[in-house]
């Protein structure tokens, strides 16, 4: 599996993920929006992801980031891919909520994740 389809793969067990710049104009919510930065051995990246509900309130929205949170854990979460694996954990910044202005049913965390890359290539 490469470095993209496991981290798409990771994300995909939340809810419905796309990579940030492939969000499909008809995309339902709640669904997660993802960047995705690449490295070889030993290097470490900012990634960040952004949970997306359309609701009247945060408690979902906030259920859902605090799932994530868990399932990084304090130690990391490890992605195995073809070469070795992708070692994620959270940043200190972990989670930060906003709103849409222009839809104040629109709520987002934005979630940012540090990603150390053990692989050859």
């Amino acid at each position: 599996m490469t470095k993209a389809k496991a981290i798409n793969r990771w994300w995909g067990q939340f809810l419905t993920a796309y990579e940030e710049h492939a969000v499909p104009d008809d995309a339902q919510y709640p669904y997660i929006s993802y960047n995705i930065a690449f490295g070889a051995f030993n290097d470490e990246v900012l990634m960040s992801a952004t949970v997306w509900y359309r609701d009247t309130s945060w408690v979902a929205c906030n259920a859902k980031t605090q799932e994530i949170s868990d399932a990084i854990g304090r130690g990391g979460v490890i992605l195995p891919c073809d070469g070795g694996a992708v070692y994620l954990k959270r940043e200190p910044n972990f989670a930060q909520a906003y709103n849409d202005t222009s839809d104040d049913t629109i709520k987002a965390m934005l979630i940012t994740l540090s990603a150390e890359y053990l692989t050859e290539s």
